[in-house]
């Protein structure tokens, strides 16, 4: 072995006990973290909720565009599925404005607008 390969071996190794403190250091996570992280996932709509029974939707809460008679008597749906609150009620399909949306929890039907609280001064 040639003196400049044996001189990058002896650095590389006096290296690794540093690398192995630096991800320690960062792999150590404290309870504060934890909790504002669990905080964040249940949180995903806090202003937003069923005005029937007051279920909460999350981000991975999916509606269907689907043929529906009362209330909204609509016969054209696409399919798609997608949580309505990303796009205000509009299907990203084909484009249709629902003005009802049917909780995942109860199963009622609401106006869109009526899911979201209002905001006291």
């Amino acid at each position: 072995m040639n003196r400049k390969k044996l001189k990058y071996k002896l650095k590389a190794k006096k290296l690794y006990p540093l690398v192995f403190l630096l991800l320690q250091k960062n792999l150590d996570f404290d309870e504060s973290t934890i909790k504002e992280t669990k905080d964040k996932e249940t949180k995903d709509y806090p202003h937003i909720r069923c005005p029937k029974c007051n279920w909460q939707p999350k981000k991975e809460s999916l509606w269907f565009c689907s043929n529906c008679d009362a209330p909204e008597y609509f016969y054209e749906a696409c399919g798609t599925a997608w949580n309505t609150f990303d796009t205000g009620g509009k299907c990203p399909g084909c484009k249709h404005q629902w003005r009802w949306t049917s909780c995942l929890s109860c199963s009622q039907w609401s106006l869109h607008n009526d899911w979201y609280l209002k905001k006291t001064k």
